[in-house]
C-alpha cells in the first residue's frame, strides 16, 4: 500500500518502521558508545549525553509509533477490499423494507404501531 505522497513507495508504513527501528538501533550504539566512555574514564559532555538521550527517546517514539500505525493499517486492510457486497446490500434493504411493512401493516389496528 503506497502512501498517496510518495510516488516510489519508500514511506509505506513498513519502511517507516524499519527506518525507525535503524535509527533506534544507532542511538542506542551511541548511548552504548558514552557507557564505555564513561567506564573507561573518559569525560562526557553533558549536552551531548542530553542531546543523545532526547534523540534516543525520539526514536523509541517513533518506532512505536508507526508500529502502532502499521498494525491499524494491517488490521484494517482485510475489512475492506474496495468492493461491495451487493447481495448483503441487498439483503438488508430488503429486511428493513419487511419491518416498514410490517409497522404499517398494524398502525390501523390496536396495539399497533402509532
Amino acid at each position: 500500500m503506497d502512501e498517496p505522497h510518495s510516488p516510489t513507495g519508500k514511506d509505506t508504513p513498513a519502511h517507516l518502521v524499519a527506518q525507525a527501528e535503524r535509527q533506534l538501533a544507532a542511538l542506542g550504539a551511541a548511548i552504548d558508545q558514552v557507557i564505555v566512555d564513561l567506564e573507561s574514564g573518559q569525560s562526557v559532555s553533558g549536552s551531548d549525553l542530553r542531546a543523545t538521550v532526547m534523540s534516543l527517546r525520539k526514536a523509541l517514539e517513533a518506532v512505536f509509533s508507526e508500529r502502532a500505525r502499521l498494525e491499524t493499517l494491517e488490521r484494517n486492510a482485510g475489512q475492506r477490499s474496495g468492493e461491495l457486497d451487493l447481495d448483503a446490500a441487498r439483503a438488508e434493504i430488503e429486511r428493513r423494507l419487511d419491518r416498514l411493512r410490517a409497522a404499517f401493516a398494524t398502525a390501523g389496528l390496536s396495539g399497533g404501531a402509532q
